[in-house]
């Protein structure tokens, strides 16, 4: 298991349902997260059924800026004028189990390139790596967690889980030639670590997870 720390100055992580202004999810949807390991890996065939996720972090503002957006079309070039919620400071704590984790390290400590997170101008600020992680009984670490995170959490029927419920991609879906044809749907509930820490027993050392 492996933990990315990921600083962005600003990001936005697009909620395809609302259209005016472009809301944010307040943390990075699954499909974002496996679309940066694949491209940060030279496309890599990371996906959700071979790699599990845990998602949390945290930003310390919001606004909503406009700006210009231009939709190319075969016919005419459009612009448009829309006002953007976008997240400032933020800090995301991304836990990986895949066996891409030795591919995936190398290429966030030794690849030339600018990483991005979301929009092709979200830029990655600082990324740091951990590896060879244990998971842990968090019953017996309870009071060494980091508990300022949100976190998704999957929603079932079951449980009363407090927070906010979204349904988003999970990961795409390909074609033979790898074209994307389509979106895997799943409903996480956006919460705060500390209200869910006492029902996880997944422990890094430091953060609780949730694998998705």
């Amino acid at each position: 298991m492996i933990r990315l720390e990921i600083y962005q100055e600003t990001t936005h992580f697009r909620i395809p349902t609302v259209g005016n202004p472009y809301l944010s999810y307040p943390l990075p949807p699954p499909s974002t997260i496996y679309g940066f390991l694949r491209a940060i890996t030279d496309y890599e065939s990371i996906n959700y059924e071979n790699t599990k996720l845990s998602i949390q972090g945290s930003y310390k503002s919001v606004s909503i800026e406009k700006e210009q957006l231009i939709l190319e079309t075969k016919k005419e070039i459009k612009t448009n004028i829309i006002p953007i919620q976008k997240l400032h400071e933020c800090r995301w704590i991304i836990h990986i189990k895949s066996p891409f984790e030795e591919k995936i390290v190398k290429a966030i400590q030794n690849s030339p390139k600018i990483f991005r997170l979301g929009r092709q101008e979200d830029l990655v600020i600082d990324i740091s790596v951990k590896k060879d992680l244990e998971e842990l009984p968090f019953n017996k670490y309870k009071d060494k967690y980091q508990d300022w995170t949100n976190i998704y959490l999957n929603w079932t029927k079951e449980k009363k889980q407090k927070g906010s419920l979204f349904n988003m991609a999970l990961d795409t879906v390909v074609d033979d030639k790898k074209n994307i044809i389509g979106y895997k749907p799943i409903n996480l509930v956006y919460t705060k670590t500390r209200t869910v820490a006492r029902d996880v027993n997944v422990f890094d050392g430091e953060y609780v997870l949730n694998w998705i």
